[in-house]
């Protein structure tokens, strides 16, 4: 009865002095908030090949990765924010620094570091990629991003006004040159008149491309009011919903009344400074 009785008290010593010291963890489990801009680099580096798995969670698509066992980068062209998971592990001391590495200015600068002693460390990253400041430095202007720029400002237009001006540009630019030639082959011809020059072309294009877009206006003007009209009269007269495609774009009416006023006073700007229109028959 007494030797069970040591027994049962070792063994509650053992147990005590077990729960009083229980095993010290290695592993840190640190978090950081990064916020770089686009084509700027992330880079994670160890001092010894510590890293062992790597999880990223974001658009992965508009993302370049490249990893080791001792390094990570990861950077962007476009406004993206990624969660980043990595596990290092180690049985000596080693050191880890998360770096970022700017595309402007083509500088490293770290952002914080840590030390481990031996054992894990896994770290969770929170990296904001934003857009880049201007840094006054001019962008060269390529053939693929000049014709990008027309196609996105082309795609603010609807179809129908697109066909519109451009079956309006054919037709003006056609009637124009055959009138232009015709009347400047008469005064050659003639002689009563002197023949157009070339500022005397640059005007009378001028006035062709006014009367284009004066044009234009005022047909997208009147088929929008007109569609308008019809759906109001339909829905309050005759009591019908009429599911139309909608033909009012305020964006084209405004632009193409701000860029024919620029035309009208590039004419009259040419007529009266540099006195570039020519002298017609009464």
């Amino acid at each position: 009865m007494r030797r069970t009785s040591w027994i049962l008290v070792v063994l509650t010593f053992l147990l005590m002095t077990t729960i009083a010291s229980p095993a010290h963890s290695s592993t840190t489990s640190p978090q950081e908030n990064v916020n770089l801009y686009t084509g700027d680099k992330l880079v994670v580096s160890s001092s010894q090949p510590a890293i062992q798995s790597i999880f990223v969670r974001g658009n992965l698509s508009a993302a370049s990765i490249s990893n080791t066992t001792k390094s990570f980068t990861l950077t962007t062209n476009t406004t993206q924010l990624y969660t980043v998971n990595i596990w290092l592990s180690n049985s000596g001391a080693y050191t880890t620094s998360i770096i970022i590495h700017e595309q402007v200015n083509n500088s490293s600068s770290q952002y914080t570091s840590y030390y481990v002693s031996g054992g894990a460390l896994n770290l969770t990253i929170f990296a904001s990629f934003q857009t880049s400041p201007s840094s006054g430095v001019g962008v060269p202007v390529t053939w693929s991003s000049l014709y990008g720029w027309f196609f996105a400002f082309g795609n603010a237009f609807p179809l129908w006004i697109k066909i519109l001006y451009t079956v309006l540009g054919a037709q003006f630019a056609f009637v124009g040159y055959r009138w232009i030639k015709f009347e400047d082959d008469r005064r050659r011809l003639e002689g009563h008149l002197p023949p157009f020059d070339r500022g005397n072309r640059i005007y009378l294009w001028t006035d062709v491309l006014f009367r284009t877009l004066l044009t234009g206006f005022i047909i997208s003007l009147a088929i929008m009011i007109g569609e308008v009209l019809i759906i109001t009269v339909a829905e309050y007269l005759f009591f019908l919903n009429l599911n139309l495609f909608s033909l009012v774009d305020f964006f084209s009416l405004f632009f193409v009344a701000a860029f024919a006023t620029v035309v009208y006073l590039t004419r009259e700007g040419l007529d009266r400074f540099f006195d570039l229109k020519p002298i017609m028959e009464d």
